[in-house]
């Protein structure tokens, strides 16, 4: 009995195995209906693009801004679907997702992005407005592990209405480790957010090393306590605080 029992677990096991070396399954289909919605979103009769394991995603040779934006894309088509498209600087217009800049619009951060059944076309004003575009994109595709998604043809046309667009956090307040300001840039980036306005120094605290002054956060960076509510005049009793070094802070 106890052999059948490790002869069960060893074929789970190995059918576990394969199902994660061929990847996802099924066909997941695009949504543009996101978060901030675009400006205008026209779509099309027609066949639908397809985004699988053999789709590449084409950058201007040359462009370090571009090759990033194409290897942010690729990364979180990866961590989204499951699918990470090849990144690469030979032109085609086939099973692509081809980024490239030279829109004509009045706002610096416009974008266009046009679909068919060849390939996805996502043209800005600038770098920034790419990156923007590929945001649009990223949250079109719905969270799983597929084997491809399907885009139907559209024309998706946006631009910012506000220039700055930013967040604040205080972290002279309350301390946040590296990992935690990482993901929140990450998820202002996600909704097209441009400023981070990082709060680093107050009288609850100074977070910034600084090799001149040592005693800034040998003694500034912590605090013995911290008020409970708002003008209560109560405190917790325990103590709070830490720092950024210069090379956490690069």
């Amino acid at each position: 009995m106890k052999v059948i029992n490790n002869l069960q677990i060893a074929f789970i096991l190995i059918s576990l195995l394969a199902s994660c070396a061929t990847g996802g399954k099924g066909t997941a289909e695009a949504n543009y209906g996101v978060v901030p919605l675009p400006d205008r979103i026209n779509t099309t009769e027609g066949a639908a693009f397809l985004l699988s394991g053999t789709t590449k995603i084409v950058f201007p040779e040359g462009n370090e801004k571009m090759q990033r934006n194409a290897e942010f894309l690729a990364d979180y088509l990866k961590l989204s679907a499951g699918i990470r498209p090849t990144v690469t600087t030979v032109t085609t217009e086939q099973d692509a997702i081809v980024m490239a800049t030279g829109l004509e619009h009045d706002n610096p951060e416009a974008y266009r992005i046009s679909v068919n059944d060849r390939r996805i076309r996502i043209e800005g004003v600038s770098e920034a407005a790419v990156f923007y575009g590929i945001q649009t994109l990223r949250k079109s595709v719905p969270v799983g592990s597929y084997a491809s998604v399907s885009f139907s043809p559209a024309t998706i046309d946006d631009a910012p209405r506000f220039a700055y667009r930013g967040m604040m956090l205080d972290i002279a307040r309350h301390f946040q480790p590296v990992d935690f300001i990482k993901k929140y840039i990450d998820l202002l980036a996600l909704h097209n957010i441009n400023r981070f306005h990082w709060h680093l120094t107050d009288d609850q605290g100074w977070r910034i090393e600084i090799d001149a002054y040592p005693k800034l956060t040998e003694v500034g960076s912590m605090r013995k306590e911290t008020v409970i509510g708002r003008n209560t005049g109560e405190y917790d009793g325990t103590p709070h605080g830490g720092f950024y070094t210069k090379e956490e802070l690069r």
